[in-house]
């Protein structure tokens, strides 16, 4: 549920803080998204399922289950700990703004919320020290999504790092930048200790 960007972030501050330092993990950290570029539903690519209480959780532990058995490839890494990122925004953020909303104040929302992911690229670019590394996707072992589609989320990166300056100045309407930051960091924090 969060950005391409805040994955990005986060993605790259494990790679660095593992010392794997594979460019793998960054595309595997974006990879669970590319579900957009397939026509897909989400649920599948996120290994998600409904709550008792009607919300989408991601099922992580699953998908680690399923693809950590044998070896832990750079790229399942980076996909396993998009899905915890998932995870913890819904639970801290999205849940907590949106889900429950009622209509039209849901969708007035929604719109402010993607409205503030694009202001936050800069943002998140200046505050991580990010750069748009050359990542070129590699045939990966996971059903869930096409690897062939993989370089539309990368083309997609690119364009968040070309209009980085837009709109990084803007105010944002919905979600706090203070807030942003702590999710991120304590998702990074979790994702070092699992």
């Amino acid at each position: 549920m969060g950005s391409r960007m805040m994955h990005y972030a986060i993605s790259t501050r494990l790679n660095e803080a593992t010392g794997i330092r594979d460019d793998q993990l960054l595309i595997g950290g974006l990879a669970p998204d590319v579900h957009k570029h397939m026509n897909e539903p989400k649920a599948k690519s996120h290994f998600a399922k409904m709550n008792a209480e009607g919300a989408w959780q991601t099922d992580y532990e699953m998908f680690g289950a399923k693809y950590f058995t044998t070896s832990t490839t750079p790229f399942h890494l980076g996909y396993y700990y998009h899905l915890i990122s998932d995870q913890i925004w819904m639970e801290r953020i999205y849940n907590k703004r949106i889900k429950w909303l009622p209509q039209p104040e849901k969708k007035q929302a929604q719109n402010a919320y993607y409205r503030d992911f694009w202001r936050l690229n800069g943002k998140l670019i200046d505050h991580y020290g990010l750069r748009l590394l050359p990542l070129v996707p590699e045939p990966a072992d996971i059903e869930e999504i096409d690897c062939r589609f993989l370089q539309g989320i990368l083309n997609d990166l690119t364009i968040d790092f070309e209009h980085q300056a837009e709109a990084k100045h803007e105010p944002l309407e919905l979600l706090e930048w203070d807030e942003v930051i702590e999710v991120i960091d304590h998702t990074i924090r979790f994702c070092l200790n699992q």
